[in-house]
């Protein structure tokens, strides 16, 4: 599925965000391009960073070409490192999430840059990622960084409150992509860091209301633990799962999109990504021993259904509902089940596999 989902436009090509059964493409979604940069630098034939086994390679000279396009389409799309949130297939079609600017997005586009920039040089143009980094600069407010910025024509009472529109628990997932750019943005990191830091001493099972974005604040720990060796990034993701795992069907391997709403239909990347956190602190040796007992069971039961999702051309199904084959969460379950393969056989390595997340 690889390929796939890779869509000409211009003289690049944009990454969709999902494709229908019949092949279809949604849309180009620049954040996603940004994780599709990530995943060809750790699959390119030869890495071993994060643990990336052989059977998930791409082959060297197809991955670089492939970035080399993802990029100038995100040089098109982003003149002054601002693209849409998302380019629908059809753009008359309306969407709140095109009158903003979000710091997020940016920070994946900006992750992507340095990890294809790391292992191919001189791939990223420099002009390219100085107006990018420059676009996430216009965000920061007496060294912090707010969530988004409307763009010209748009107004605040257009915006629905969402955890996107917050400063809330992705913006560790932020930190953990920035620090891994260069130190031009450590003050935005700290900052970060602390209010996040403190908000999960304070709050504790409060901070998690939607799976996903909780995930993006353990991911993001997982990351500056990664990157640095921390040990209280490690034991602040390992705390926040532990939250997690509370919502966890151990039997059924579902995990509910909303804290408390088993009645929902379980997400594929809210599988995904508690598979592959999981499976990083189990190999950290964070969990004690009832903790140890309960992951066992729970990463069988992620394993099997997330195994359940994989479509005939690759990709995963999103849900069993709308059926569509979702990138991320392809990208991520991509990563999460090359990251059980590696711990099976002794392989994986707990700092480096926690940075290299998608």
């Amino acid at each position: 599925m690889s390929e796939r989902v890779l869509q000409s436009q211009g003289g690049g090509a944009g990454v969709a965000n999902w494709l229908w059964p019949d092949g279809l493409h949604d849309g180009l979604y620049p954040e996603i391009s940004g994780y599709y940069l990530q995943f060809l630098a750790l699959a390119a034939s030869g890495s071993t960073v994060g643990g990336v086994s052989d059977a998930g390679a791409v082959a060297e000279p197809a991955a670089r070409h492939a970035a080399s396009r993802v990029i100038a389409w995100l040089d098109q799309a982003g003149p002054a490192g601002d693209p849409l949130t998302l380019y629908h297939r059809d753009m008359t079609q309306s969407d709140w999430r095109n009158k903003c600017l979000f710091a997020f997005d940016l920070g994946m586009i900006m992750r992507g840059f340095a990890s294809v920039e790391s292992r191919w040089p001189g791939i990223v143009p420099t002009a390219v990622n100085s107006r990018y980094a420059a676009s996430i600069q216009s965000l920061v407010s007496h060294g912090h960084l707010r969530s988004h910025r409307l763009r010209a024509g748009a107004s605040e009472s257009e915006i629905p409150v969402k955890w996107s529109t917050q400063v809330d628990v992705h913006h560790v997932k932020i930190a953990g992509a920035l620090a891994g750019v260069g130190s031009r943005f450590e003050g935005v990191v700290a900052a970060i860091i602390s209010e996040q830091a403190e908000a999960l001493k304070r709050e504790g099972t409060a901070r998690m209301r939607e799976l996903h974005p909780f995930l993006y604040l353990i991911e993001g720990w997982l990351m500056l633990w990664g990157q640095s060796g921390n040990r209280a990034f490690l034991d602040y993701a390992g705390i926040a799962f532990h939250i997690l795992l509370r919502e966890l069907d151990p039997e059924r391997g579902t995990l509910p999109p909303i804290a408390g709403r088993h009645d929902l239909a379980t997400r594929a990347d809210v599988l995904a990504q508690a598979l592959r956190a999981g499976v990083v602190l189990e190999q950290a040796a964070w969990f004690d021993g009832p903790a140890a007992r309960q992951w066992s069971m729970a990463r069988h039961a992620l394993h099997d259904a997330l195994l359940s999702r994989v479509t005939p051309e690759g990709g995963i199904e999103f849900d069993q509902v709308g059926r569509h084959r979702n990138v991320w969460a392809s990208l991520f379950s991509w990563q999460a089940l090359d990251f059980v393969a590696q711990a099976r056989t002794g392989l994986l390595d707990a700092r480096k596999s926690a940075a290299a997340l998608i």
